[in-house]
């Protein structure tokens, strides 16, 4: 009976491994990719693009000098960290198609590359990131999308009301 207690406590306690640092957040987005593509570069208006290339699908931001994109989101965690640390995302969009209607869909992959330097031995060491920019980007991606959508449904509306 003790040992049983022993696992059960050992197992609800345990917390899932790290998530591998080149694994992409992802989110399928119905659309063409057009669309998409221009939601994406819409809601990555406040970094400095570095690459954007189209025919790729390729979006990459310049190397930021904090943890986080303050413009973006007010962190829950509002400590000023006394580190050198830096960040970069990276953004690629993927044509598919929905295989029970064959709509289009675009799967937008988004990677946070955030690194701490440690010393000239070392030099930048990556880091797990928090997950929040990630995810926040992804959000405004699929809110940017519906907006899309329910203004051209808006507009397609209005044309067949005329005389």
């Amino acid at each position: 009976m003790a040992l049983s207690l022993l696992l059960v406590g050992a197992c609800a306690s345990s917390k899932p491994p790290p998530r591998p640092l080149d694994l992409p957040f992802t989110a399928v987005i119905p659309g063409n990719f057009e669309t998409v593509w221009n939601a994406t570069v819409r809601v990555l208006d406040i970094y400095s693009i570095t690459v954007a290339t189209r025919e790729s699908g390729l979006l990459q931001t310049e190397w930021s000098d904090f943890r986080f994109n303050r413009e973006l989101y007010e962190h829950p965690d509002r400590d000023e960290f006394l580190e050198e640390v830096r960040y970069r995302l990276k953004i690629k969009l993927s044509k598919g198609i929905v295989p029970q209607t064959g709509e289009p869909a675009i799967r937008v992959q988004v990677t946070k590359e955030l690194a701490q330097y440690k010393n000239i031995f070392t030099d930048w060491e990556r880091l797990p990131t928090d997950q929040i920019e990630e995810n926040v980007i992804l959000y405004r991606i699929r809110q940017r999308m519906r907006i899309a959508d329910a203004l051209k449904r808006k507009s397609v509306g209005s044309r067949a009301n005329r005389p």
